[in-house]
């Protein structure tokens, strides 16, 4: 994986740890956004997954490691 893309994931996954924990986004929904508990709460989760799918994007899915046993030089019933 390129320093570019664990950068990018990195910084994906710092900006969602930021996000207001739903206690005090239901305490502060209404006077800082004007919106009602549910649809704060519901856009807040919609604002993650689109994050997350941003910070995906064009990233391939890493190939599975290789069973540990099967990479130690032993049988795969020596574990």
């Amino acid at each position: 994986m390129s320093i570019e893309t664990e950068q990018r994931l990195w910084d994906a996954l710092k900006r969602i740890t930021s996000y207001m924990p739903p206690e005090k986004l239901e305490k502060v929904c209404e006077k800082k956004y004007g919106l009602e508990r549910d649809e704060a709460i519901e856009m807040a989760y919609e604002n993650v997954l689109a994050e997350a799918a941003l910070a995906i994007k064009g990233v391939r899915r890493p190939k599975d490691k290789p069973a540990r046993a099967a990479t130690s030089g032993k049988g795969a019933t020596d574990v």
